[in-house]
């Protein structure tokens, strides 16, 4: 196996010889074509010949060491072009150089071996998530059930058909909410070929406002890329955030960039001073809760390709939006 160290002392050996090696025969060759040509043996004729032959020594050795260098750094060529083409949802990729000559092929093979490792440790995740999927799943399909069975006896007290209706539609957005997350882990590049249109999205999160608040609307945006359960989970914990705060109002302000972004804000005291740094930590809240909300709603945006981010006294949520031949990439902002 050669040693990319020794390539490189080998070149640099060679290169400095024949800088020097040039620059002697050049003067040498200048100084006998003066001795046979008297007339042309000015030193600044002598000056300007020997310049000449330099000047071509030093562009023939920089050719040489670009050759020498574009050779021995193919295998970080090679392993940047891969890596550029690949995604997260790749988990069969790796560089495959081949068996190693030199320590950049080592290199990618000691990588190799380590993304075999992830590889290993993503897919033990992902049937961990499924055999929780399925244990989480079945229980909800009971209480669901059993909720749908009484309310089709007809109870006679109004607020008992209300609370039994309400576990019936909370149990069954809870199961495609574990649906999807399951379907994201399992199946990340088919989940978030799925759209979502803003106003479904608008309309799933738009009851977590409380009756005496006022909800306003502004702005417009394309398609999200991505299931609807999982862009709900990702805006819904701004949307109850913003109405546990308010006064008044919240407004949700939907923006198209190259990201769709939904900005909520509401007309309350805004986040304390000392819990911007935090406010997406665990555990940080101002209403005693567990504060895992805006953390949760960080994570599926950031699973589905965008974030949550506080700007001032609003928190954006950003999420892909799903390109089409109508909507070309840089396309600014629509209504």
């Amino acid at each position: 196996m050669k040693s990319f160290r020794f390539q490189i002392v080998a070149s640099t050996v060679l290169l400095f010889s024949a800088v020097i090696a040039a620059v002697v025969l050049g003067t040498q060759l200048v100084l006998e074509l003066g001795e046979s040509h008297p007339e042309a043996r000015s030193p600044w004729n002598i000056l300007l010949d020997t310049g000449l032959v330099g000047a071509c020594g030093v562009v023939l050795s920089g050719w040489v060491a670009w050759r020498v260098s574009h050779r021995a750094l193919k295998p970080v060529r090679d392993m940047a072009e891969r890596a550029e083409d690949w995604s997260a949802q790749n988990l069969a990729r790796r560089f495959d150089l081949g068996l190693p000559v030199n320590e950049l092929s080592q290199l990618g093979q000691t990588l190799d071996h380590l993304l075999d490792r992830v590889a290993h440790a993503i897919r033990a995740v992902q049937r961990l998530s499924a055999e929780l999927a399925h244990e989480i799943r079945t229980p909800l399909a009971a209480i669901r059930g059993s909720a749908e069975l009484a309310l089709l006896r007809k109870p006679a007290d109004p607020e008992l058909r209300t609370d039994l209706a309400e576990i019936a539609d909370g149990t069954r957005r809870l199961a495609e909410v574990v649906t999807a997350l399951l379907e994201l882990a399992q199946n990340p590049g088919e989940t978030l070929q799925a759209t979502t249109s803003p106003d479904a999205l608008i309309a799933q999160v738009s009851g977590l406002v409380p009756a005496q608040i006022e909800l306003e609307l502004t702005g417009s945006a394309p398609p999200i890329a991505g299931p609807l359960a999982l862009a709900t989970r990702a805006l819904a914990p701004l949307v109850e955030n913003a109405g546990q705060h308010a006064e008044k109002r919240v407004t949700m302000d939907l923006r198209a960039l190259d990201l769709v972004e939904i900005a909520v804000s509401d007309d309350g005291p805004g986040v304390p001073p000392d819990l911007r740094e935090s406010i997406f930590e665990p555990g940080a809240s101002t209403q005693g809760s567990s504060g895992l909300g805006l953390g949760i709603a960080r994570r599926v945006a950031r699973s589905l390709g965008g974030d949550v981010v506080l700007h001032g006294d609003e928190f954006v949520l950003r999420l892909p939006r799903a390109w089409t031949s109508d909507t070309p990439p840089g396309e600014g902002r629509s209504g």
